[in-house]
């Protein structure tokens, strides 16, 4: 059946399943449609869709690829996949596991707005200049940290951050950026790219909940890899190691 809906090279990536293999194509190569394929190809081979993590960069995506799975396989085992977003995929598994990092299972999540909000009132409480502790600035100065996996007490120990906050007359950054992530906590919330730092942290520190996921999924696929951040290739590196 695959023969005749996919080109020689497709069909070549949807059934090879001996290793990592990585697909580079062009725009309107079909690479969507082997991603569709293969996962539909897995679960023709056996494994449980449950066994299966798919992840995408938009929800549009995940929900397309899931239409396409459910329309070939069928929707009953299309809705057991682990297919999703990064970061809707990874605030599943934090509220799972959320006691380990210090948070209750139904912690909200921030969206910009909250999260500008909450810079805000700190900057006002801190009695900052808001000039120089720009509001959207200290969003992104917070946002790059956290995608660089530097929490408050790495980002302190840094002295290049401490000398770039000198120079940018931002001398307690550091000081805001750790009043934010206690707020934050102490309000049971984290922001999106939380979602990221604190799956990490999770399984940084818990090697065996890591070990339980490792031998749930035994297939990791990822749409668009190449557009994958710091912190979102280590989570994907860390699961798909054995």
């Amino acid at each position: 059946m695959l023969r005749n809906l996919l080109n020689d090279n497709q069909f070549d990536a949807v059934t090879y399943c001996d290793g990592p293999s990585l697909i580079v194509a062009g725009a309107g190569s079909g690479k969507t449609r082997v991603l569709t394929y293969k996962i539909a190809y897995l679960l023709q081979q056996g494994w449980h869709p449950s066994q299966i993590l798919a992840l995408t960069f938009t929800n549009k995506a995940a929900d397309e690829m899931k239409t396409r799975i459910a329309a070939i396989v069928g929707s009953q085992a299309a809705r057991y996949l682990w297919m999703g977003t990064f970061h809707s995929i990874f605030a599943r598994i934090l509220r799972s596991e959320a006691e380990h990092i210090g948070f209750k299972h139904d912690f909200t999540i921030y969206d910009q707005s909250d999260s500008k909000s909450l810079i805000r009132s700190l900057i006002k409480e801190m009695k900052l200049d808001d000039k120089t502790y720009r509001l959207s600035t200290m969003q992104n100065r917070i946002s790059f940290a956290k995608n660089h996996l530097l929490t408050p007490e790495l980002y302190r120990a840094s002295s290049d951050c401490m000398h770039n906050d000198a120079n940018s007359r931002a001398p307690v950054f550091a000081d805001l950026y750790t009043l934010y992530c206690q707020r934050c906590q102490a309000s049971n919330a984290m922001d999106f790219d939380d979602l990221l730092l604190y799956t990490n942290i999770l399984f940084d520190r818990n090697p065996d909940i890591l070990a339980r996921y490792q031998q749930r999924f035994g297939y990791i696929l990822v749409d668009e890899y190449q557009d994958t951040n710091r912190a979102q290739h280590l989570i994907v590196s860390k699961l798909a190691a054995q």
